[in-house]
């Protein structure tokens, strides 16, 4: 159970993300209020992006369901695995950016984060996300925020 004070994820209403946030306040032992690491913005704890349409989801997910049976392959996190090979070919001329949610990246770019660390941008998703290769897993990390 976590503690007032400790990290969780959480959607945040401002971002429009699931990124990390602070603990503020528990009711009834439930977590309740959280601030965002990213833009500082105290909500509501929301556990998960708010859903959408209830037949949009259904069908996502009876195309996940054909898709996993049609595969039958064991899923593996070779995040790690991906993260320690590009950090050991990384040279010196490389140039690593600190992480801000209100500057813009391109694919290729090394960020460093304050809490998840050193990051390889895999992928521009749209023009306000990322996906970043960290050490233990990819992240769906903000970008060009005003």
């Amino acid at each position: 159970m976590p503690k007032i004070g400790e990290y969780i994820d959480a959607y945040c209403s401002k971002c429009k993300l699931v990124l990390s946030h602070v603990i503020l306040f528990k009711v009834d032992g439930a977590v309740s209020k959280v601030k965002c690491n990213t833009c500082k913005a105290e909500h509501k704890y929301h556990p998960l992006k708010p859903a959408a349409k209830k037949a949009a989801v259904s069908k996502t997910v009876a195309r996940k369901e054909k898709t996993e049976k049609k595969t039958n392959a064991v899923k593996v996190n070779d995040a790690p695995l991906q993260w320690d090979t590009k950090n050991r070919n990384m040279d010196g001329s490389v140039t690593i950016k600190d992480y801000s949610i209100h500057d813009q990246y391109l694919a290729k770019d090394v960020i460093n984060h304050s809490v998840f660390g050193l990051g390889f941008v895999e992928r521009i998703v749209s023009d306000k996300s990322m996906d970043v290769l960290f050490c233990d897993s990819i992240k769906l990390m903000a970008m060009n925020i005003t």
